[in-house]
């Protein structure tokens, strides 16, 4: 898989700077890990970005079929398990001239465009076809294969991280985006802001949807309410200061009710036990007899 990689990177020369800018931006936003997970890994972002440049209405790369039909015997290459890995290695005999004149940061501003709005859901992605196909199967990403068309090379990438991608995504569309409306901008104030790639990598958090923003906020959380003293008794939080007048009335009805519950669950436990070991004397009392 690594020398189909190499030949595409080979084929034109801006495919490994956009997978590299890509792959860093993914490592800056979070969706990528060095530990294994449910996260999206650099191989598959590689895959995106490779598919991404097939389906271009100039094509970049073309796709692995292709370099199959155009192989000579001297590709053939079967491994021990009787994996296929033939495809074209002569560029002169696969002769795929690109007429795509786009640069690399409108390349990468279209990557952005066109997986925000890409169906992860009913579509899976090949490379060996250059086109999407039905997903085969409920993954929350589906990346056939390309030399093992059963298998999926994303397998591992959870919902959550699905949808962490899309918004991702869509945050750097929209920054990249918010970038060539500032082009009409004055040179100074252009230089005052953070400009080009490096606005991927800086931008301003209150601007960038995060998934956390689908969600209220608590008014406080519920350990601000008590704490543990060193004799394990509980006692309240004197340190806690509330904006609101109407919360902190709140607040103090809560504590209160807690308390009231808190004395009525000591005083039935003390009277349980009470008659518990009451009934346990007068058992023993009548057995002696």
């Amino acid at each position: 898989m690594s020398e189909l990689l190499y030949m595409f990177g080979e084929m034109d020369p801006r495919v490994r700077p956009l997978t590299f800018s890509i792959r860093r931006w993914a490592q800056s936003s979070g969706l990528t890990n060095p530990s294994p997970g449910r996260w999206i890994t650099n191989f598959s972002l590689s895959c995106l970005v490779m598919y991404f440049l097939q389906q271009l209405r100039q094509p970049i790369l073309p796709s692995i079929s292709t370099m199959v039909k155009a192989a000579a015997t001297a590709d053939i290459r079967i491994t021990e398990d009787g994996i296929n890995c033939t495809f074209a290695r002569d560029m002169e005999r696969l002769s795929f001239p690109s007429r795509n004149t786009s640069s690399l940061s409108e390349l990468l501003l279209q990557f952005f465009e066109f997986y925000s709005q890409f169906d992860f859901h009913n579509r899976a992605i090949s490379l060996n076809e250059g086109r999407a196909l039905a997903k085969p199967d409920h993954s929350a990403m589906y990346i056939v294969n390309p030399l093992e068309q059963l298998l999926n090379v994303s397998k591992n990438v959870s919902l959550e991280e699905c949808e962490r991608l899309r918004i991702e995504v869509r945050n750097a569309a929209w920054i990249l985006e918010s970038e060539v409306e500032n082009s009409s901008l004055s040179e100074h104030e252009r230089q005052e802001q953070s400009w080009g790639l490096l606005n991927l990598f800086k931008h301003p958090e209150k601007s960038v949807i995060r998934p956390n923003m689908f969600f209220k906020p608590r008014m406080v959380e519920v350990s601000d309410l008590f704490e543990k003293s060193q004799n394990g008794a509980t006692t309240t939080t004197p340190l806690v200061n509330y904006k609101n007048s109407t919360v902190r009335q709140q607040v103090q009805s809560i504590k209160a009710a807690a308390r009231t519950e808190l004395k009525q669950l000591r005083e039935s436990s003390t009277t349980t036990a009470t008659a518990t070991s009451s009934s346990t004397s007068t058992s023993k009392t009548k057995r002696s007899r």
